[in-house]
């Protein structure tokens, strides 16, 4: 652990940017560029864009080149000048931009440290580094949120919210800054500058420009199934459905606080900060309770509990003032729910595949995920804007209970377990070939 623990704090300090600016991507838009909650709506779809082709290209990279600290190092680096550019740009399309492309390289860390952490433990090691990993991510998100509330509920100089949304941003490139410097030192700074010397330096630009002119194929490379489970399409689905139905609520949830509910931008961040604490604490939680309760419960309760709030917070609008503080708890036990769904479910995720794949089926899971989030994001403030808030979050809750429906008989018919997973690692061979060898036995 103590040779990880840079590694995890750096991953925090990235999640406490995003956790400062991740309330105002399109809130931003709509309070300091002149935008509605169309426009607000779109610059989280472009974000989440960039999140899916980060997530295309990044499994690729890591399973053929495992340039794993790298990754990490340069993501967090492109982030931090980024997340500047998006405080001073002034016009709505370069803003678009700047998210599709601070997307890219968010979307890269996680990914990067997760097969690391697959390929150098075994299943129970596996496991827990990477609750552990998530944790502090969890804790950084967290506090960078309540820095965002603080400073948007308190700092007394700047008056305008527009102004000190643009404050936010700079502390957030500040936050990744921190978390470069914590990942260049896994960095083998002598294999690195031999890159330049003269007589590598050409050979390896000759290189660059094969894997820059492979781009085309390696970005729609993880959509191929090959290798992987019979049933990666159908949980895949259930994934896009799952993510899709949450994020037609999660995408507007800010604007609809601010501009329905009038809820203060600074209380706005609190809330979410509140909301990243009981996540925190369902992460303590989560190995304790997954050890006595079967994963399959874990992803049906969390999920099911996720429908009936959004439905009370669908419904919240109408009954106001009361209607305030039912769409405040709601969101706050919405909070609690997500590692019992999520660490399940990517520990599912990399059983469908053999190790030498798990790279790449990490890449089609946050493909698929970033997908959803894009589609929902594009849809819901559309919808929204044409058809009232109450109408796309009753779209969104339709779709994740038919995920839930679809996933929870996935779940299962083939549960997550060590003994399946150690058959899977051990026996090397791929679904055909077992397949065929079942055939000739039956001969």
């Amino acid at each position: 652990m103590k040779e990880l623990r840079r590694l995890f704090i750096s991953f925090g300090f990235q999640g406490a940017a995003f956790g400062a600016i991740g309330v105002i991507i399109s809130l931003f838009v709509v309070i300091g560029l002149g935008g509605n909650v169309a426009s607000g709506s779109v610059a989280s779809a472009f974000y989440a864009l960039g999140n899916l082709f980060g997530s295309m290209m990044v499994g690729v990279i890591l399973d053929r080149y495992q340039h794993f600290f790298e990754v990490v190092f340069v993501s967090a680096l492109a982030d931090a000048v980024v997340t500047v550019l998006m405080a001073i740009v002034a016009n709505i399309y370069f803003y678009y931009v700047f998210a599709l492309v601070l997307g890219i390289f968010a979307a890269m860390m996680g990914p990067a440290i997760t097969v690391y952490l697959n390929k150098k433990f075994d299943e129970n090691l596996y496991r827990k580094r990477i609750n552990t990993m998530n944790l502090f991510n969890s804790v950084g998100v967290t506090i960078g949120t309540f820095i965002g509330g603080f400073w948007l509920s308190y700092f007394p100089f700047i008056t305008q919210s527009a102004q000190k949304m643009k404050f936010v941003f700079i502390i957030s490139s500040l936050l990744l800054i921190v978390s470069t410097i914590l990942s260049s030192g896994y960095i083998k700074k002598k294999e690195f500058l031999k890159t330049f010397k003269t007589k590598k330096f050409f050979p390896n630009m000759h290189s660059l420009a094969d894997h820059l002119a492979a781009i085309p194929h390696n970005v729609f490379f993880p959509f191929n199934l090959r290798g992987f489970k019979v049933e990666t399409g159908r949980y895949m689905a259930s994934i896009f459905m799952i993510f899709f139905g949450a994020n037609m609520i999660f995408s507007i949830f800010s604007i609809y606080l601010n501009e329905v509910l009038r809820i203060s931008s600074g209380t706005i961040f609190m809330i979410y900060g509140l909301n990243n604490i009981l996540t925190n604490t369902a992460y303590f939680l989560t190995n304790k309770i997954a050890s006595k309760v079967k994963d399959s419960i874990l992803v049906r309760t969390a999920l099911w509990t996720r429908v009936v709030l959004f439905s009370s917070i669908a419904i919240s609008g109408y009954i106001i003032p009361i209607g305030i503080w039912i769409t405040v708890v709601a969101f706050l036990i919405i909070g609690f729910t997500w590692p019992f769904f999520y660490i399940p479910t990517t520990v599912h995720v990399t059983n469908l595949a053999l190790p030498t794949d798990r790279g790449r089926i990490i890449g089609l899971f946050n493909v698929v995920i970033n997908f959803a989030v894009i589609v929902a994001s594009f849809i819901s403030g559309y919808i929204a804007l044409e058809f009232g808030y109450v109408t796309s979050f009753v779209v969104g809750i339709i779709v994740l209970f038919l995920g839930e429906r679809l996933i929870h008989r996935l779940n299962t018919a083939m549960p997550i377990s060590k003994e399946k997973v150690e058959k899977i690692s051990n026996d090397g061979k791929s679904d055909k070939l077992q397949s065929d060898l079942a055939a000739q036995e039956k001969l």
